[in-house]
């Protein structure tokens, strides 16, 4: 018999991140569930497309699973169910997304939900290391627990038997009887079980994080063993249409097909994980995965999508497998741990690891407190080298020198670019290591001579202007807010207000993208700052009012060059806890003082800095004062002044999204202040992945109704479809969205009023890279 040909059908998008899990419902439909914490029904329309006709919201976290349960007793309609990492399980009615059910009962995370044989049934399981059977006909009844697992329990069904078996991260499998008693405990696999599906009457098949498949008997007896994957295997399911058949998925970014024992049919996608995979009673094969894409592939040359739509498939999947041999520290992106080394506990409390997500690298931390590992941020990957460059840590340079400091030690590395001022690199080395200051002559010497530099080049200010790199500034050194008119928003006096955003008045005509420079706010009246500092001081009360000295050495951080001590860090952690209606100068000086890379370090460390972003966050939300709203997002925007702060914020942009969407009414600091946040962590993430922020820039673009703000995230969303490796996705989230792809084709024409001639520019670079 022919091999069947699969081919690309469809490609559906709607989630903002990972397509946890997939199902079908009985009507031809799709069920997906996200980490965005909802889950979709997806009805087909004409031959081979599908529309998202139902959203189900209800969650708190991540939806990590989903099923349809067919009509009941109770719901003589049927329910969508769906498990999430708040513990819970909520049943929806499928047309309508209300809220039917609610079941709560497990104790940790809900991995798997499916239904049972019996009318009425759902199975569950969950990383308390149970599974449990719930009756929704009668759901006053406590459920039916199976407990006996070691760890996480991944996935349960219900054998041909009518016995229950359930997948662990324990290595096991276990077969149960209807009353919970445990028959037989099944070992054979070297690693996590991750999902388990009905084969037969009679058997059943289970795939693991070994990159194993196995047969196995209801009674237990292992006939057969599958190899094909080089990496976890995460989902499989079998085909209704060939005999003997079905699909595998995993971490190695592939879809695979399987007939008769044999690996049939390798599709690869365009990603790293491919969570899920449900076949349909079609026979086409449906996958979820970490790009928050569900992709639909068939064998049926009618539904096989446009030629021009596989050839970019077909292009974005050499693209990633090239991505993934990019090293890291040494070692190919490819040849790192996958997220389940996360289930092995650390061996000591600020261990770190490496993990591989995606094209990603993420580091986490183990918190022995919590018995967890903490995420810190991404770790920045470096690409090959031009002709005649070096690369250091991600960057590319002219000369890597290795500076001897003292004897008995190692030497240190010393970038430099002919293009840079051999004073200015001396006096960055000097900060960045900690060296007395009588070296910076030494340094410098070094530099021209080693360099053979024979003309210094012109000495320029730090940072370029956000938009075209070329108009430089001195951070801090921009005039003054005039405060002169100004009376403070909440008591009405005083000269107080909070700092406008620096204006870079570049009128060059230059593409505004792709963008390799982050925004900050760095123009401030200090001496407003100071005076209403010690103002609010005296109504801080006794146990958090502060002397008039250690003001001034607060006030102090707000120098570039001030050296923090950990004692003056404490005092600015203490201003920070006044109450929130006296806080916005506490954030204020906080925002410059974070562009110091010493008191960046300290704030944004891995024992403080989670703290500080929960605080941060805090203040994000619609009930806060307008002011802190600003200044919150703007520590955050100038966080990214060094690496401790950039990667405390990348890992929580997913709060960070969720928060700039809730808020309403903004001013246009406020305004200004989102877009940069957004336009830093697009930059920042834009090269390795960046879809998962398309979406909130989107969201965003359509409520800014201030120039700047709207050009910067204009900016932000040119930034991810220029530079992203995931083009393609980011190309169909933004046609798809009518409103802003309409606005575009609007203000792309909008050139006579100066005021949005750089919005025209950038909304015409950005059609054109559609």
């Amino acid at each position: 018999m022919a091999v069947p040909d699969y081919k690309l059908s469809a490609i559906l998008v709607g989630h903002s991140m990972d397509v946890r899990c997939v199902a079908k419902t009985n009507e031809h439909c799709i069920l997906s569930a996200s980490r965005d914490r909802t889950a979709k029904l997806w009805h087909p329309e004409g031959v081979k497309d599908y529309a998202a006709i139902v959203t189900y919201k209800g969650h708190k976290n991540f939806v990590s699973c989903v099923c349809w349960l067919p009509p009941c007793e109770a719901f003589p309609e049927g329910l969508v169910v769906t498990g999430s990492n708040d513990n819970t399980i909520i049943g929806y009615s499928l047309r309508d997304g209300s809220v039917q059910i609610d079941l709560k009962g497990h104790e940790n995370a809900v991995c798997n939900v499916k239904p049972g044989q019996e009318s009425g049934i759902v199975l569950s399981s969950s990383w308390d290391n149970t599974a449990r059977v719930w009756n929704v006909n009668s759901p006053q009844m406590a459920p039916l627990v199976l407990k006996g697992h070691q760890a996480a329990v991944w996935s349960t069904i219900v054998l041909g038997n009518g016995t229950y078996a359930t997948a662990s991260a324990d290595k096991t499998i276990k077969v149960w009887r209807k009353d919970g008693a445990l028959i037989t405990t099944l070992t054979g696999h070297t690693d996590c079980v991750r999902d388990l599906s009905l084969a037969s009457s009679e058997t059943f098949l289970s795939c693991s994080n070994d990159a194993s498949i196995r047969l196995w008997t209801n009674k237990g007896e292992c006939l057969n063993t599958y190899f094909g994957h080089t990496n976890y295997i995460y989902s499989i399911s079998v085909n209704p249409t060939l005999e003997h058949s079905f699909a595998s998925c995993g971490e190695d970014g592939s879809l695979r097909i399987w007939q008769a024992g044999d690996c049939i049919r390798e599709l690869r996608l365009p990603v790293q994980s491919v969570w899920s995979v449900v076949c349909l009673d079609n026979g086409d094969i449906v996958t979820g995965s970490s790009d928050g894409l569900i992709r639909v592939f068939t064998k049926d040359p009618l539904r096989y999508a446009e030629e021009s739509v596989l050839k970019q498939f077909d292009s974005d999947v050499e693209n990633m497998i090239s991505a993934s041999q990019q090293e890291i520290g040494g070692f190919k992106l490819s040849e790192l741990p996958g997220p389940e080394a996360l289930l092995e506990p650390g061996k000591s409390h600020g261990q770190t690891k490496m993990v591989r997500r995606g094209t990603n690298v993420k580091c986490y931390s183990w918190d022995a407190a919590q018995g967890a590992w903490a995420e810190i941020g991404d770790v920045m990957g470096t690409q090959p080298p031009s002709e005649g460059k070096t690369m250091y840590q991600g960057k590319e340079y002219d000369f890597v020198f290795s500076v001897d400091i003292k004897d008995g030690e190692p030497p240190i590395k010393l970038p430099f670019n002919k293009t840079e001022d051999p004073w200015v690199a001396a006096q960055s080395f000097i900060h960045k290591n900690n060296l007395p200051q009588v070296y910076l002559e030494q340094v410098a010497n070094f530099i021209i001579t080693n360099a053979k530099l024979t003309t210094l080049p012109t000495p320029n200010n730090g940072f370029a202007d956000p938009f075209t790199g070329e108009s430089r500034y001195v951070p801090g050194s921009g005039a003054a807010a005039n405060v002169g008119a100004a009376r403070d928003p909440f008591t009405g006096a005083g000269a107080y207000v909070t700092p406008s955003a620096a204006s870079a008045g570049v009128t060059d005509e230059r593409p505004l993208i792709p963008h390799d420079s982050y925004i900050r706010f760095d123009q401030a009246n200090v001496k407003a700052i100071h005076d209403k500092l010690k103002e609010f001081n005296s109504r801080a009360g006794n146990s958090a009012e502060l002397t008039t000295e250690q003001l001034e050495e607060i006030i102090k951080l707000g120098d570039l060059n001030t050296v923090a001590s950990e004692q003056t860090i404490s005092l600015l952690k203490r201003i920070l806890e006044w109450p929130k209606d006296i806080l916005f100068p506490a954030l204020d000086i906080t925002r410059l003082a974070v562009r110091n890379k010493s008191v960046n370090g300290q704030l944004f460390d891995t024992s403080f800095g989670p703290k500080f972003m929960e605080f941060l966050l805090s203040l994000l939300t619609p009930d806060n004062l307008p002011a802190n709203q600003m200044l919150s997002m703007r520590v955050m925007v100038n966080a990214f002044s060094d690496l401790p702060g950039e990667m405390m914020v990348l890992a929580a942009r997913e709060s960070i999204a969720h928060a700039l969407l809730c808020l309403n009414k903004l001013s246009n600091n406020a305004q200004i202040a989102a877009a940069s946040l957004t336009l830093n962590m697009c930059v920042a993430l834009a090269a390795s992945s960046g879809a998962e922020l398309t979406d909130t820039t989107l969201a965003l673009l359509p409520v800014l109704s201030d120039a700047e703000a709207y050009l910067r995230a204009l900016v932000a969303l040119g930034t991810l479809l220029a530079e992203s490796p995931n083009k393609l996705i980011i190309q169909t989230k933004i046609v798809s969205n009518t409103q802003v792809h309409n606005r575009l084709k609007i203000d792309c024409n909008n050139n006579s009023d100066p005021k949005y001639k750089k919005i025209a520019s950038c909304s015409q670079q950005i059609l054109r890279l559609l």
